[in-house]
C-alpha cells in the first residue's frame, strides 16, 4: 500500500537556540527572506519496540519508489515559522497523511497543533511574547519525539485519535526503512539539519552531507515515500528532496538522521499493507514484554 528513496514530510525551521529569539533567514524565489524554526530535543532513546522484530517473513515486496505526499497539496507551516512546534506539526502531517489515504482526510488546526505542543511546553502561549511565554521565550523548548509518541499513545492527540503502538525503525538499515514505509505510508523521522542544508533549499536544490557545514538544530519530520536515488520531504509547506548522502550521513560521530519511528494508528488496522507485512503475535508479544500489558487493538 505504502512504500524506496525515503520521502520525508519536513516540519522544523530553524532557531539555532531553542528559547531564543533567534531565527534562519531563508531567501525566497524574490529575494525575501523568511523566518523558520527547529525544535526537535535530542533522542532520550528510551527502552521501545522494535518494528523489525514483528515485520513479518511474509511481507510482500514493496515497490522500487514510492511518493505519498504526492496525492496531496496545501501543506500548512502551522506555526514552524515562529516556534518550535515541527514535532506538534509532524503529528499534524502524519494525521492528514493517513486519514487522507486510509478514511476521510483530516488536517488538524493550528489550535489543536498549539495543544500537542503544550503536553511538553505548559507554560507556552502561542499568544505571548518572546521576552513572556511566547513563541521565542523561554517557554518555547521543542519536543522530544519519543515523548511525545508516549503521550499520543496512552492520552491520545488533540484530534481524539490514540496511537496503537509505535516502533523505532532501524534507519541504518534502508530495506527497514522502504519496508516500513510500504506498511504505514510513513515515518517519524529526527534528523539534524545543516547550515548548507537551509542554502540549499533557499535555491530549490535536493540536501546533502556537506562536509564542513555545521549543525544548525535539530528536526522532526514526516518520511513520505522514497526512490532508490534520494528522499522527497516537505519543509515549511515546500515539497524539496535530501539526497542519499544525508541519510547516510554523520556529523562529528552523530548520524543526520537520529530517529525513525514507525507508528500504528486505528486506520492501519485491517489494511492489506498491515495484514501481510506485520506479525500481529509477535507485536503482542513484544508489547507484553515492554510495558507489562496486553497490547489494545481497537476493533
Amino acid at each position: 500500500m505504502y512504500p524506496g528513496r525515503a520521502m520525508l514530510l519536513y516540519c522544523t525551521g530553524a532557531n539555532l537556540a531553542l528559547g531564543s529569539d533567534d531565527r534562519v533567514m531563508a531567501w525566497g524565489d524574490e529575494g525575501d527572506t523568511m523566518p523558520y524554526k527547529y525544535g526537535r530535543r535530542p533522542p532520550k532513546n528510551a527502552p521501545a519496540l522494535r518494528f523489525g522484530s514483528f515485520l513479518s517473513s511474509a511481507a510482500p515486496a514493496h515497490p522500487r519508489g514510492e511518493n505519498y505526499l504526492a496525492r496531496l497539496s496545501d501543506w500548512q507551516m502551522l506555526g514552524n515559522d515562529v516556534a518550535g512546534d515541527c514535532n506538534a506539526v509532524t503529528w499534524a502531517n502524519m494525521r492528514r497523511l493517513v486519514t487522507a489515504t486510509l478514511a476521510t482526510e483530516y488536517y488538524p488546526t493550528q489550535a489543536q497543533v498549539w495543544q500537542f505542543y503544550q503536553t511538553q511546553n505548559p507554560g507556552f502561549d502561542p499568544n505571548g511574547t518572546s521576552s513572556t511565554n511566547g513563541p521565542g521565550s523561554s517557554q518555547d523548548q521543542g519536543m522530544d519525539v519519543q515523548t511525545g509518541l508516549e503521550y499520543l499513545h496512552a492520552t491520545g492527540g488533540p484530534d481524539g485519535v490514540k496511537a496503537v503502538a509505535f516502533a523505532k525503525v532501524d534507519h541504518t538499515k534502508i530495506a527497514e526503512v522502504k519496508a516500513a514505509l510500504a506498511i504505514f505510508g510513513g515515518l517519524w523521522l529526527g534528523v539534524q539539519v545543516l547550515d548548507a542544508n537551509q542554502q540549499q533549499f533557499a535555491h530549490g536544490r535536493a540536501w546533502s552531507d556537506v562536509a564542513g557545514s555545521p549543525v544548525e538544530g535539530g528536526h522532526a519530520i514526516l518520511g513520505g515515500g522514497y526512490t532508490t536515488a534520494d528522499v522527497k520531504f516537505i519543509t515549511w509547506a515546500k515539497e524539496t528532496e535530501f539526497a542519499r548522502s544525508f541519510w547516510d550521513g554523520v556529523v562529528q560521530g552523530t548520524p543526520l538522521v537520529e530517529e525513525a519511528w514507525a507508528v500504528i494508528w486505528p486506520e492501519n488496522l485491517g489494511t492489506r499493507a498491515f495484514e501481510q507485512g506485520v506479525d500481529q503475535a509477535q507485536l503482542a508479544a513484544d508489547y507484553q514484554a515492554l510495558t507489562g500489558s496486553q497490547l489494545v487493538m481497537p476493533q
